[in-house]
């Protein structure tokens, strides 16, 4: 596993069981995430990036359920400091499309229809040829991987299913008439 490969998966695992904790490491609030991390898992105070990749990518369950704690006080923490998670995640996208607009920058439009193209391109290939079963597990990573440029594509454009969910959840309280 190379290091790119190394520092992806710990950033994955990272995503997945404490997401604000991730979306903290990427903007200003990184330094408060870092050191609530290398806190909780009994790392040096001076630990490096990859000393904290390193040490979340070889986690143990007790370690990941630390890690989930500190998530979870990360979010109390923001709460008290009056800091909108959510609204730091749009935020973000809102920068990129207005970043886009203001310069005028057609790459977006070309990379999101060269991802659509290879994705039709793709689905009709497999469709249409005999996979040789030792390229398999190769076919599945590399469409596994375009599914996934394909879902950041419709997100971007279109809008991500997390600003979907809390519409419908407003809509909800807004039916039934609870708070």
């Amino acid at each position: 596993m190379s290091v790119s490969d190394f520092m992806k998966s710990a950033g994955g695992i990272l995503a997945t069981i404490a997401p604000t904790v991730a979306t903290a490491m990427g903007g200003p609030l990184a330094g408060m995430a870092t050191t609530a991390l290398i806190n909780g898992l009994g790392l040096a105070p001076d630990a490096s990036h990859e000393q904290v990749m390193q040490a979340i990518a070889g986690a143990t369950p007790e370690q990941l359920l630390k890690i989930k704690q500190i998530d979870a006080q990360l979010v109390l923490d923001l709460r008290k400091l009056d800091v909108d998670v959510t609204k730091m995640r749009y935020d973000d996208t809102a920068n990129a499309r207005g970043r886009e607009i203001a310069t005028k920058d057609w790459t977006p439009r070309i990379l999101a229809g060269l991802v659509v193209g290879l994705y039709i391109g793709v689905q009709i290939a497999v469709f249409n040829v005999v996979i040789d079963p030792s390229m398999r597990d190769f076919v599945m990573r590399s469409m596994g991987t375009l599914d996934a440029a394909l879902g950041l594509v419709l997100g971007y454009y279109f809008g991500s299913s997390t600003g979907s969910a809390a519409k419908t959840e407003q809509l909800s309280t807004v039916i039934n008439g609870k708070k």
